[in-house]
């Protein structure tokens, strides 16, 4: 019989950022603590970005950027964090949002992730500073496995 490739799991979302994307500037960037999977050694990844009803309707084209900001020696990381705009070979999706002021829950499609130490940068790029509560951030990480 031959053998089929299938997801791991089914992995919870964890809770990545919530307080922190409080009134997050336009144009501006918040990076959350380190993840850890040197051990686990997953695979991928995906993100869940939810943005609560804003005050005035987003610009055309409005979209949240993801960074993964890694660790090659587990220690020291690559540019890029809350006041350092993180380079460009380190966008892993823009989560696109419409021109409107209803709340959403943006996803992003898998990508993959290094086997070690990694940080996630978000970066605000609706037209309008995100409202005062009610935004999160999370993922989850996942592999293949042979069956």
């Amino acid at each position: 019989m031959a053998n089929k490739i299938n997801w791991d799991s089914s992995p919870a979302i964890t809770a990545y950022l919530t307080t922190e994307l409080n009134t997050l500037a336009v144009a501006a960037q918040v990076i959350g603590a380190a993840i850890d999977n040197s051990a686990n050694l997953n695979m991928y990844m995906d993100v869940e970005f939810v943005i609560d009803t804003q005050v005035s309707t987003r610009l055309a084209g409005a979209y949240i950027a993801v960074y993964l900001v890694t660790s090659i020696d587990g220690t020291n990381y690559g540019y890029g964090d809350a006041t350092t705009d993180p380079p460009a070979n380190s966008l892993v999706c823009a989560l696109a949002v419409d021109a409107a002021v209803t709340a959403r829950r943006l996803t992003s499609k898998p990508f993959l992730i290094p086997p070690g130490k990694m940080m996630l940068v978000f970066e605000n790029n609706t037209g309008y500073a995100l409202k005062a509560t009610g935004n999160t951030a999370g993922y989850r990480v996942y592999s293949e496995e042979i069956q």
